[in-house]
């Protein structure tokens, strides 16, 4: 009669089931270790719904002379103008508080998306009393103005829901330019609203009609806040 050998040398079930649950587990904590490390060098932004709600024009003084040919030249030796109570209005409907001097305004032109500016309060406002003259005389809430963001009417830098806050231009010019992309050079008037900070080589310029459009960008996280347009309404300039 032949003998059965039963061999016991083989893991036990129980212990390999074991083993299987202390290697999951050892893999995931080292996964969340690692997307908690992830998570913690991520800046977020604020969460916040920043919306341009009116452009206001109340004054605007002009520094082009136009010749008798109808065309527009700058003046070599224009004579300081009054700086114009210009600015846009936002409205902060809801989200995080929101300190202006922690973001940056990225302007366009919805006509001519080429055209680009950025500003914030880290820019200084324009200077040159050959565009914008004394800002201790401009009337309104432009008054003395010294950063581009401001709150409105206040002042303040902190911004909580229901509250707004209003974005300086540097001044308004009018005048004639010649038409792009035709043949006879047919000339156009404009109206145009102007920001050109201090040291930038061109100001950024959005006509009368045109869509000025927003970027509001977080500085510390480089991302987006909130972003939007707003129509330029027609407005009047006056030389004196």
């Amino acid at each position: 009669m032949k003998q059965m050998i039963q061999k016991d040398d083989a893991v036990s079930p129980v212990i390999g089931v074991m083993l299987m649950l202390v290697v999951t587990i050892i893999i995931a904590a080292v996964v969340s270790s690692f997307a908690g490390g992830l998570a913690g060098d991520t800046q977020k932004a604020p969460q916040a719904s920043l919306v341009a709600k009116e452009v206001v024009v109340n004054e605007a003084y002009d520094v082009v002379k136009t010749n008798g040919n109808g065309g527009a030249n700058f003046d070599p030796n224009p004579v300081p103008g009054k700086a114009a109570d210009i600015y846009v209005i936002f409205e902060h409907k809801g989200g995080d508080g929101i300190n202006l001097h922690d973001i940056e305004v990225h302007l366009g032109s919805l006509k001519y998306p080429s055209e680009k500016s950025m500003i914030s309060n880290a820019k200084e406002p324009n200077a040159n009393k050959t565009f914008v003259g004394e800002k201790v005389n401009i009337a309104g809430f432009s008054k003395d103005w010294k950063q581009y963001l401001q709150g409105f009417p206040d002042r303040e830098s902190l911004i909580s829901p229901g509250s707004q806050f209003a974005l300086h231009a540097d001044y308004a010019r009018e005048g004639i330019e010649t038409r792009g992309g035709t043949h006879d050079n047919e000339l156009e008037s404009f109206r145009k609203i102007s920001w050109r900070p201090d040291g930038a080589s061109n100001s950024f310029d959005i006509g009368v009609g045109d869509y000025l459009t927003y970027d509001i960008i977080d500085k510390k996280s480089r991302k987006s806040i909130s972003s939007g347009q707003i129509l330029v309404p027609d407005f009047q300039v006056r030389n004196s």
